[in-house]
């Protein structure tokens, strides 16, 4: 799986022994939430059999490609009068780091590992995102169906900045809409107020119990454990905090020289006479930098541990 910045330009290519019927290869993009991203669109004949897509710049000026996640491409064609889907996959990241800015604050590293700095930047962004136990990421306009948990919030696994549609056992016949942003009478559920975060939160509440006369279920103030609710908004963090970018530079700078190498196995000292090698039992609990650890306190969901 192709790895892709968010907000760049991605093109996938499918090759066939020979062409489809009518020349025809008709593409979809998902995410791995489940919405629909782009498509159907026919992708275009380079050669016999080769078929492209480019997920690009829209004229608005905004990417296909402008929310992080797994994505699914799925290319539909048919021969012989049978239909065939091939799928790829491609997963989309936001950088911790900047290539330019990182050798521009330490150029006597650039020679050496320029061409090695994207695989470098994905190795420590994924120690950032284990030790601080989430990404930070962003998801535009998607939506997540989660159960209700029987109480009056409910806890999103990621942060969502606007909250623009709650739809209850979507797809049932109880199915409703409890809360519409565009539509002031279905006013009903909002975003805990979080400070220091552009309003955004890991939880949605009820304002206070209601009870709609065209409704013909009466919910109380709680997202009861016997629904599903299908949440639509933005989600993730809309831009990369200053201490994961300050932490990701640290962790890199160590990669590159190996001045973590020793700390990255816990190694605390070492008896050269015999050359044996004291660890300490937390070294999982901690990025191999302490600097880059304290920097990632406030981001931290939970603590690692080593489960024996």
């Amino acid at each position: 799986m192709d790895d892709v910045k968010i907000n760049t330009s991605k093109t996938l290519t499918l090759t066939l022994p020979s062409d489809p019927a009518s020349n025809v290869v008709s593409v979809s993009l998902y995410h791995e939430f489940g919405s629909l991203v782009s498509g159907p669109t026919n992708a275009t004949r380079t050669g016999a059999g080769v078929y492209t897509i480019t997920y690009g710049q829209q004229a608005s000026g905004i990417y296909i490609l402008n929310s992080a996640g797994r994505h699914r491409a799925d290319f539909t064609y048919t021969i012989s009068g049978t239909s065939y889907t091939q799928y790829q996959y491609i997963n989309v990241y936001t950088p911790y780091a900047n290539i330019d800015t990182f050798f521009e604050t330490h150029p006597e590293l650039e020679d050496d590992y320029y061409e090695q700095f994207n695989n470098m930047e994905k190795k420590v962004r994924n120690i950032i995102n284990t030790f601080c136990g989430q990404s930070f990421d962003y998801y535009p306009n998607k939506f997540l169906i989660l159960p209700g948990t029987d109480k009056k919030t409910m806890h999103l696994p990621f942060p969502i900045t606007a909250l623009r549609k709650v739809t209850v056992n979507l797809g049932d016949e109880d199915e409703e809409v409890l809360h519409d942003s565009t539509d002031a009478t279905l006013n009903n559920i909002e975003k805990t107020r979080e400070p220091h975060k552009f309003q955004s939160s890991y939880y949605i509440q009820f304002r206070k119990s209601y009870l709609d006369k065209t409704q013909t279920k009466i919910y109380e103030s709680k997202f009861s454990e016997e629904d599903d609710f299908k949440i639509e908004g933005d989600f993730g963090w809309q831009f990369v905090p200053n201490n994961i970018e300050q932490a990701a530079d640290l962790l890199l700078v160590d990669m590159m020289t190996d001045d973590s190498e020793l700390r990255r196995h816990g190694v605390v000292s070492v008896d050269m006479d015999t050359i044996s090698y004291t660890t300490k039992s937390s070294f999982y609990e901690s990025t191999g930098n302490i600097d880059a650890d304290v920097l990632l306190m406030d981001y931290t969901l939970f603590v690692m541990d080593y489960v024996v």
